[in-house]
């Protein structure tokens, strides 16, 4: 079984937050890490048996990168190139201000429509949680990523 984690990152927080659930997800099942901007084919998503979604909080959005990315999977499905009708899926994120409920509505709704089975539970931290009590919430992260890979 293998899980990909795919991720946005800005100031460095959601890639550190990635690395730790890519970890947990690794004491269970092969996983590969992509970051968007980092070339890589969208088979790899569709070949996954379950992918980790990850993006800061950008003005009450995803990041341009991941909303592409989101965009051109869309256009993939449409076009028969890919497949993830009912492939498990998750989403994190971090945040500065306020916009946990993007990671809560918004990101799992857009993925939601492109056929994801995407689960309830979300992993979310405050960037300044992230920067500066790094091992509780990266331990959370590590957490989260360990049961969705065990949920597959």
């Amino acid at each position: 079984m293998k899980v990909v984690v795919v991720y946005d990152s800005q100031t460095g927080n959601t890639e550190k937050m990635a690395k730790a659930i890519a970890k947990g997800a690794g004491s269970v099942v092969g996983v590969d890490i992509k970051k968007i901007g980092e070339p890589f084919p969208l088979t790899v998503l569709a070949e996954a048996d379950g992918v980790i979604y990850g993006s800061p909080c950008i003005y009450a959005n995803v990041t341009p990168g991941m909303r592409n990315l989101v965009e051109n999977m869309e256009c993939y499905i449409k076009a028969g190139k890919i497949d993830v009708k009912g492939h498990p899926a998750a989403v994190f994120g971090s945040y500065g201000w306020d916009g946990a409920w993007v990671m809560e509505g918004v990101f799992k709704l857009s993925l939601k429509s492109l056929g994801l089975k995407v689960q309830d539970e979300v992993c979310v931290e405050v960037a300044s949680n992230v920067k500066y009590n790094e091992s509780e919430s990266l331990k959370k992260c590590k957490d989260f990523g360990k049961k969705f890979a065990e949920s597959l």
